[in-house]
């Protein structure tokens, strides 16, 4: 099977390399055009992959910070996309970012990777449109992560306008700590807390052919190019905004339906075919035939529930307090020398409570039996006047 070519991005241009090989690479220079062309011409020299490149990014162009937010974020994505301006310098900036997430105690340890896009997404818009597939987009220090240090804890030093000290724990990036100087094998066991640190060389140093790895215990640096003849994980930190991450799965639903089409239609023949077309119009003639009885069968029901709802209003008003009938009646029997001031109703019992003044409480009371069982509630004396209430239930 045929490897991928794996491209480093820096601020000098592109650097292929074929994967888990260290000694067949190329380089492109930033102002080279045809950079799909020399990609091709690579991978034919190379014998390599033809449609995928994975890609890095020098870890001079990145930017790396570690913080730590509430184990109760509800969404971690969203709440590292509202820190991501306060977080790194490239406000008012197209930023790529990626972040890796584990729980520390009684929060989240957050560690992010940012970069300006700009300067990288030219670079990948020109090898999509030289029909490459890009399948991720990640740090330099990802190549070097792979299974061989799965369960064991382990420094990487990459060398660069500073040196860079990474500390993992398995496949899981703790740290990225930058030096001025390179280390020395001491102080990288002191900072990493391991002695297993893998160090790549400086461009322009004489290189042995590759070893393998020492036994423990480590007294120095172990070859970095060891862990690129491993195949990596590439598990943590694609930075490759989704629009670039998403296969054309329309173009491959499309190519299958169409195999099933055509395999269908060779298998049940055309006279199948047809009797096919033959029954489903048979189905929506007959459908067209019961429409108009459904749409009558709709207005229908849209009547009825009318009718139930007037009923509804009937049954009400038979059930309300005949206010006209009793105002009649109160009019015929309350004595000329007695006035009404107010009246209250309570439906819910039949009753009527009326309050004014009389010159005879007694005679009045003896005519409001002729309506209902009328009760005098209080009566009192002002200015000349016997004020009443009297509360008629109605029978």
């Amino acid at each position: 099977m045929k490897e991928s070519i794996e491209i480093i991005i820096d601020k000098q241009g592109l650097k292929l390399c074929q994967s888990r090989s260290c000694s067949k690479f190329s380089f492109i220079g930033k102002d080279e055009k045809g950079v799909g062309g020399s990609i091709a011409g690579f991978i034919k020299e190379v014998n390599a992959s033809a449609s995928t490149l994975t890609l890095f990014i020098s870890e001079e162009l990145l930017f790396f910070k570690v913080f730590m937010l509430p184990l109760d974020t509800s969404d971690l994505a969203e709440a590292v996309g509202y820190q991501l301006e306060m977080a790194t310098p490239f406000a008012d900036e197209p930023t790529w970012y990626s972040f890796a997430a584990v729980k520390e105690g009684g929060q989240y340890r957050i560690t992010l990777y940012a970069a300006q896009s700009g300067y990288i997404d030219v670079y990948i818009q020109e090898m999509i449109e030289a029909d490459f597939h890009i399948s991720g987009l990640y740090p330099e220090s990802q190549r070097y992560v792979n299974r061989l240090n799965r369960k064991n804890k382990w420094g990487l030093i990459l060398p660069g306008r500073f040196f860079k000290a990474y500390i993992f724990n398995g496949s899981t990036l703790e740290d990225r700590l930058l030096c001025s100087s390179g280390p020395s094998f001491s102080e990288a066991v002191e900072v990493c807390c391991t002695d297993k640190i893998y160090r790549l060389a400086e461009s322009g140093e004489e290189l042995p052919a590759v070893s393998e790895e020492p036994e423990q215990p480590y007294f120095d640096y172990i070859d970095a190019r060891l862990l690129l003849e491993q195949r990596p994980l590439l598990k943590s930190y694609n930075m490759l905004p989704a629009t670039y991450q998403r296969p054309d799965y329309l173009q491959l639903v499309i190519g299958v339906l169409l195999v099933l089409n055509v395999i269908t239609l060779l298998t049940l023949g055309g006279v199948k075919a047809y009797k096919l077309k033959m029954y489903n119009d048979r189905i929506d003639n007959e459908i067209a035939k019961i429409m108009p009885k459904v749409h009558e069968m709709k207005e229908l029901q849209d009547k009825k529930e009318e009718l139930l709802k007037a009923i509804g209003q009937v049954g009400d008003i038979g059930n309300n307090f005949d206010l006209i009938w009793f105002m009649s009646k109160l009019t015929a029997v309350m004595p000329l020398s007695s006035y009404v001031d107010q009246l209250r109703l309570d439906p819910k019992n039949k009753a009527v409570e009326i309050q004014g003044y009389t010159d005879d409480v007694s005679a009045l009371t003896t005519k409001l039996q002729e309506i209902g069982d009328a009760r005098l509630k209080s009566t009192s004396r002002r200015r000349d006047k016997t004020y009443f209430d009297v509360e008629i239930h109605i029978p």
